[in-house]
C-alpha cells in the first residue's frame, strides 16, 4: 500500500499552499498596479499634490476661470470675499478656515488624507482639497471610483478569499472523505455486517483506526460465530434432555394411578401434592426449551381463581415440611401476571423459608392489591437472611451458605429477582424483629407500563 502520509502532512501542505498563495497576491496587488500605472490607466498617488503648481500658476493669471480646475480637485472660489463656486463639501469648513488663514491644512486620517491648499490673488482666493491616492485618469471612472486605492484592495481580497476558500474547500473534503471511512466501517459493525469490504487509507492515523476497527470486526465475527456453535449445542442438549426426562416422567405419572388404586386409604391430599409436581415439572420442562426463565409467556389477571393456584403451591411445599402456610390476605387485582413464572418465584422463596424454619412454624403469605402496585409478601420465622450477605442475595451463586450453613439464599434468589424484573416490578429483602422474628420476601409488582428496577 505504500507509504503511509501522516494527517500532520495534509495540514502543513496546504498551510504552506496558503502561505504561497498569499505571497503570490500580494505580488498580484503590487504589479497590477504597476500596469495600470504604465499603462495611463491611473495616477499615482502624490499625482495630485505635484499638480497643485500648475493650479497656482493658472490661477495667477488673469483670465483664470474654476474650469481649469481638474476633476480630481474640489474648490471654493472667492471674489470680493463672496463664494463664487463652491464643491468642498461642508463638512470640511473648519479645515477651509485653516488653509485660508495658514495657506495649508491637512485632515487627521491615517489613509488618503485630505490636503487643502490656498492661493490669492487681489480680491480673489482659491481653496483646494484633494487627497492623496491613486487615481483614475478618466474623468468619468474617477466620479464611479473616487477612492480607488480602497476599490482596488477589496477586490484583491476577495481574489484571495475565493482562493482560500477554495484551498479549504478542499482540504476539508480530503478529510471528510477519510473520516467517511470510519464512520462507514462503524456503521457496517453496529448494523452487524461483519463481512464489509475493508478500506484503507493513505494517512496513518485513519488507517490505524480503521485498522482497529477491521480487527474488532473480525475478533467479534469470530465471538459470535463461537457463540452461535455454542448455542446450537446447548438447544441439542435441551432438546435431548427434555426429551429424555419425559420418558421418566411418564412412568412416575403411571405408577402414580396405580398406587391411587392400590392405597385408598392414603391421603388424597399427598397424592394431589405429587400430582401438582408432576405438572408442573412438565411445565418446566416445557420452559427448558426457551432457555430462559424471563422469556416472557402468557400474562393471566390475578384473580382469586390464580391467587387460589398460587396458594396450593405454597401450601403443598408447608406440608411436605411440616410447616404451617398462613395467608393473611388475598386480595385480587386487574394486574396481569406470568402465572407459571410467578408460581415459580413463590416455589424458590418458600422453598428456601422451610429450610431454616423450625416444624410447627408458620409462613405466612399476604396479596395486596394498591392503586399503583400489586404487593405479594411472604415471611417466614426462620433464622433470617445474612447481615453481611444481604446486598447481594439477588446475584448470581451467591449464597448465604458461603459464610454461614444456618443461611442459605443464592441462585433461588436470583432467579426470583429476574422473573419478578421480567414482570416489571422489583425484589425487597429484608430481616424483621418482633415475636416471631424471621426473613420477608416482598415482591412489587408496577401497574404502570414503564418498566422499573429500583
Amino acid at each position: 500500500m505504500g507509504n503511509k502520509k501522516s494527517l500532520r502532512y495534509l495540514i502543513s501542505k496546504y498551510a504552506i499552499i496558503e502561505l504561497v498563495y498569499t505571497l503570490f497576491i500580494i505580488g498580484l496587488f503590487y504589479v497590477g498596479l504597476n500596469v495600470l500605472l504604465n499603462a495611463g490607466v491611473v495616477y499615482p498617488a502624490n499625482y495630485a499634490d505635484i499638480q497643485t503648481g500648475k493650479v497656482e500658476t493658472g490661477f495667477q493669471t488673469e483670465d483664470w476661470t474654476p474650469a481649469e480646475i481638474p476633476y480630481y480637485y474640489d474648490f471654493l472660489y472667492l471674489k470680493d470675499g463672496k463664494i463664487i463656486e463652491n464643491t468642498i463639501d461642508k463638512k470640511y469648513d473648519d479645515l477651509v478656515q485653516q488653509a485660508i488663514k495658514n495657506g495649508r491644512a491637512i485632515s487627521s486620517e491615517i489613509i488618503g488624507s485630505n490636503i487643502f491648499k490656498a492661493y490669492t490673488r487681489g480680491n480673489r482666493q482659491l481653496v483646494i482639497r484633494y487627497r492623496v491616492n491613486v487615481i483614475f485618469t478618466n474623468e468619468k471612472l474617477y466620479r464611479l471610483f473616487e477612492n480607488f486605492e480602497c476599490g482596488y484592495i477589496v477586490l484583491i481580497l476577495i481574489i484571495w478569499f475565493l482562493g482560500f476558500a477554495l484551498f479549504l474547500i478542499r482540504s476539508s473534503n480530503i478529510l471528510k472523505r477519510e473520516i467517511h471511512k470510519i464512520a462507514m466501517a462503524n456503521d457496517n459493525i453496529s448494523r452487524m455486517d461483519l463481512d464489509y469490504e475493508r478500506e484503507y487509507s493513505k494517512y496513518k492515523e485513519i488507517d490505524g483506526v480503521l485498522v482497529s476497527i477491521d480487527v474488532l470486526a473480525e475478533n467479534l465475527k469470530k465471538s459470535l460465530g463461537e457463540q452461535w456453535d455454542m448455542q446450537v449445542k446447548q438447544k441439542e442438549l435441551v432438546e435431548q434432555l427434555t426429551h429424555d426426562i419425559r420418558t421418566p416422567i411418564t412412568l412416575i405419572k403411571g405408577n402414580l394411578e396405580l398406587l391411587k388404586e392400590e392405597h385408598s386409604d392414603l391421603s388424597s391430599e399427598r397424592f394431589a401434592d405429587i400430582s401438582n409436581g408432576i405438572d408442573r415439572l412438565e411445565k418446566y420442562i416445557d420452559k427448558l426449551k426457551k432457555f430462559s426463565y424471563t422469556m416472557e409467556g402468557k400474562k393471566d389477571v390475578v384473580s382469586n381463581e390464580v391467587i387460589l393456584y398460587w396458594i396450593e403451591i405454597m401450601s403443598g411445599i408447608c406440608r411436605l415440611n411440616g410447616l404451617n402456610l398462613e395467608v393473611i390476605k388475598s386480595e385480587c387485582s386487574n394486574i396481569m401476571l406470568d402465572k407459571e413464572e410467578v408460581a415459580a418465584a413463590l416455589q424458590n422463596i418458600v422453598a428456601n423459608a422451610v429450610e431454616y424454619s423450625k416444624k410447627g412454624s408458620k409462613i405466612t403469605v399476604e396479596f395486596k392489591d394498591e392503586p399503583e402496585e400489586f404487593i405479594l409478601t411472604v415471611r417466614d420465622e426462620g433464622t433470617g437472611f445474612n447481615k453481611d450477605l444481604l446486598p447481594l442475595l439477588t446475584e448470581k451463586f451467591i449464597s448465604g451458605k458461603v459464610k454461614d450453613k444456618s443461611n442459605k439464599h443464592g441462585l433461588g434468589l436470583w432467579v426470583v429477582k429476574n422473573i419478578v424484573v421480567a414482570n416489571k416490578g422489583n425484589l425487597y429483602l429484608k430481616n424483621y424483629t418482633g415475636v416471631n422474628a424471621g426473613a420477608e420476601v416482598k415482591m412489587v409488582f408496577n401497574k404502570r407500563l414503564k418498566n422499573n428496577y429500583g
